[in-house]
């Protein structure tokens, strides 16, 4: 039998025992770990079973827990857990939005500063398939740069303008998005 790999995006309450995870492979699922306990934020393997209508986990492997991240900056952290939690639909696969998390994980350095958040937001909206539709958005510099890895967004050496355009592109795509409004852990996109 195969182990699932998945990062634990959600701890229901006062149900302690159902989570919603985003699988590699199954996308984002709801299920119940048993008896075990599992850390929010966290990547772990697990062997998974189904019943059509939920899926069961069992025998938790934590493989990582991202203590870099959630002790420079839980709030970014909780917020990215949030978005992933409440855009990606229900067993829809999300390989690259999955490899995306990851990298933030196993590469906070990379992320550390106002605009490397934002530029990882842009990159997870743009996996998400959420984009403003002002025309001033629909430009080659934001069609590019969505084509591109986040870790060749990051090391580019971006312009103040270019910083004030992708604060635009994420204020137009919080506005258009009542969910996404309704986030609280966003303050830093109005510093």
């Amino acid at each position: 039998m195969k182990r699932n790999i998945g990062i634990i995006l959600k701890k229901y309450q006062p149900q302690k025992q159902v989570i919603s995870i985003l699988d590699k492979s199954l996308g984002k699922i709801r299920c119940t770990p048993g008896n075990q306990n599992v850390v929010l934020g966290s990547l772990a393997s697990y062997f998974i079973s189904s019943n059509r209508s939920f899926y069961f986990i069992q025998n938790i492997e934590i493989l990582h827990i991202p203590f870099k991240i959630a002790i420079d900056d839980i709030l970014f952290l909780h917020h990215v857990l949030e978005l992933c939690y409440q855009f990606i639909p229900p067993q829809c696969p999300s390989g690259e939005i999955f490899d995306l998390i990851k990298y933030l994980f196993f590469f906070p350095n990379m992320i550390k500063y106002d605009i490397d958040k934002k530029l990882f937001l842009f990159k997870l909206f743009t996996l998400l398939g959420l984009y403003p539709e002002e025309l001033q958005f629909q430009t080659p510099y934001f069609h590019d740069l969505a084509t591109k890895s986040i870790d060749t967004i990051i090391a580019q050496h971006l312009h103040l303008k270019s910083e004030i355009e992708i604060d635009n592109w994420l204020r137009c795509c919080i506005k258009i998005q009542p969910q996404l409004g309704s986030l609280k852990t966003i303050n830093f996109l109005y510093k």
